[in-house]
């Protein structure tokens, strides 16, 4: 396993936690399973994402830009879907999931920078 996904997806989980727990305690029980839906979807989307473009495809420092932007199209495609297809269809309130998620989606990307600068191009030294 490679120790700076790793590090990526605990500081992921952290950070949808902590959006979890803030928008149940602001948001009070009616809001309580779109936040939890919205920060989860984040936590999974932002993992994979990770995982399959920075550390899987595109490993070197020369792609990131190429894996960056594969990943905010996917970020975009979970948030669509999520707004026109699973909110409604799952009956969870719609501002509180849409909210959720994309409160971890900014906050996960922003964190993204500080793990990516050490980055080299030889992926074995990561």
């Amino acid at each position: 396993m490679n120790r700076l996904g790793l590090r990526y997806t605990v500081t992921a989980f952290l950070i949808a936690a902590a959006v979890a727990a803030a928008g149940v305690l602001l948001g009070g029980p009616a809001h309580r399973a779109g936040v939890l839906a919205g920060s989860a979807l984040g936590f999974v989307t932002q993992a994979a994402v990770f995982w399959i473009f920075f550390i899987r495809l595109y490993p070197g420092r020369d792609q990131a830009w190429t894996a960056y932007g594969l990943g905010l199209l996917v970020r975009l495609a979970v948030f669509a879907v999520t707004a026109f297809v699973l909110a409604p269809r799952a009956g969870l309130p719609f501002a509180a999931t849409l909210l959720s998620l994309a409160g971890v989606f900014w906050l996960t990307t922003l964190s993204e920078a500080a793990y990516l600068k050490n980055r080299t191009s030889n992926p074995t030294q990561a």
